[in-house]
């Protein structure tokens, strides 16, 4: 095959393109790719031609004023004269174009691998003969049989940037600010047959700057670790089980007043734990039909009997601001306690969480609430909306002149927040 560049080359005479036309035709139909776009190889046979130019009136045709029409034959009937013609071309373009020729036969392997097209034999398939052969013998995959996961896990690990509002009677302390929060969450969950075995674990840290603590540059807002667990034994259908739980809370870092060097808190100061040990557990899950990422996810778990005890390790800390007499460091209480949570999907990114914590020992209550609005961006950036709201009325608590026992904390932050 030589290269249909050759019609443009100023060296090459004109009838020798004429002849190569029509081979270049022949070769478009025979050939899935475009001969235009190959490079010229010698094959390695010099004749007498080779350096004789074509006759000029190769290709001559009489002028007929008034011509017969006759029956027009094909230019491929005779793939003799196809060949010839090629041939002649292929000399013609060595002639004059000797130096354009960079390629040889004895460039390329001499062993050519031809594809055979096989023909369809209906014939073949309509008369076969199927022999029998023993199952037995014949050898089987193993089938796969995935292992049920009874453990389950998730979690959040969450850095940004907000802006704080604490109340003056906030039972940590603290002012409104520009902050710095990390927060990580992790859980883990156990589900087989009648049992379950829920896991939460929180930790959560802030640092703000504050302008009136002259003696610190900056001030821990945030510190908690909590846990929670419950575990239940399933009732009378799905949605109902007997159920205990357990929750403890304690901080890590030390916690000053402002412009002061009077402990707030400190590590396991206070340490507090809440225990239900006779309770029932109340769960939902429902999926949108139309929108699988739409759902909302509900357990409420009420313990009739329940134990909270709350420790100072350290006695530099006001007993008073956690509710102890003064004096004393530890308090115990019995008495009821109530659990509830809800996570609403609103679509595969947009989440709202509730937590709500009810406890009273028929003297005084002590409430949490909880909430969580994320508005991701992508997925390791996005907007938070959070209000933790408490009440308390216990004796020593400082009353607010306008939100008398209730204490509030409004977060609104952004950056990063990754699940996994």
């Amino acid at each position: 095959m030589f290269h249909y560049s050759i019609f443009r080359n100023k060296f090459i005479s004109p009838l020798a393109a004429i002849l190569f036309f029509p081979v270049f035709l022949f070769a478009q139909e025979r050939f899935p790719f475009n001969p235009y776009f190959l490079p010229v190889v010698f094959d390695g046979k010099f004749s007498d031609n080779l350096f004789v130019s074509l006759p000029e009136d190769s290709f001559k045709r009489e002028t007929i004023l008034f011509p017969v029409l006759r029956p027009q034959k094909s230019a491929f009937d005779s793939s003799k004269e196809i060949n010839r013609l090629r041939r002649m071309a292929y000399r013609s373009f060595l002639k004059n174009n000797m130096l354009s020729v960079k390629y040889s036969l004895s460039d390329f392997p001499n062993e050519i691998e031809r594809i055979e097209r096989l023909k369809p034999n209906i014939f073949q398939s309509l008369f076969a003969i199927e022999i029998e052969t023993e199952k037995s013998n014949i050898d089987r995959s193993a089938r796969f049989i995935p292992k049920r996961q009874y453990w389950t896990n998730s979690g959040n690990t969450l850095l940004q940037f907000s802006q704080n509002y604490i109340s003056k009677n906030w039972y940590n302390g603290g002012v409104g600010n520009l902050n710095l929060l990390s927060v990580q969450n992790y859980t883990f969950n156990y589900k087989k047959n009648k049992i379950q075995f829920n896991n939460f674990i929180e930790w959560k840290l802030s640092f703000y700057t504050n302008s009136n603590d002259t003696i610190r540059h900056f001030r821990l807002g945030e510190d908690l670790i909590r846990t929670y667990s419950d575990f239940g034994l399933k009732a009378f259908n799905d949605r109902w089980s007997y159920s205990s739980n357990l929750e403890i809370k304690t901080k890590l870092l030390r916690n000053y007043k402002e412009n002061s060097d009077d402990y707030i808190s400190s590590i396991f100061s206070p340490l507090q734990i809440n225990m239900g040990i006779l309770g029932m557990k109340y769960q939902i899950q429902k999926t949108s039909p139309k929108n699988k990422y739409k759902k909302y996810n509900l357990s409420v778990d009420l313990s009739l009997l329940s134990l909270q005890y709350t420790w100072l390790a350290n006695k530099k800390i006001d007993p008073a601001r956690y509710g102890i007499k003064e004096g004393e460091n530890s308090l115990l209480d019995l008495g009821s306690t109530l659990n509830a949570k809800i996570i609403i999907n609103f679509n595969r990114q947009v989440t709202f969480t509730s937590r709500l914590k009810y406890f009273t020992n028929y003297e005084k209550v002590i409430l949490e609430s909880e909430n969580e609005l994320n508005l991701p961006i992508n997925r390791y950036f996005s907007t938070r909306l959070y209000l933790y709201g408490r009440f308390d009325d216990s004796n020593g608590i400082k009353k607010d002149p306008g939100l008398n026992y209730i204490q509030l904390n409004e977060l609104f932050s952004f950056g990063f927040n990754y699940k996994f």
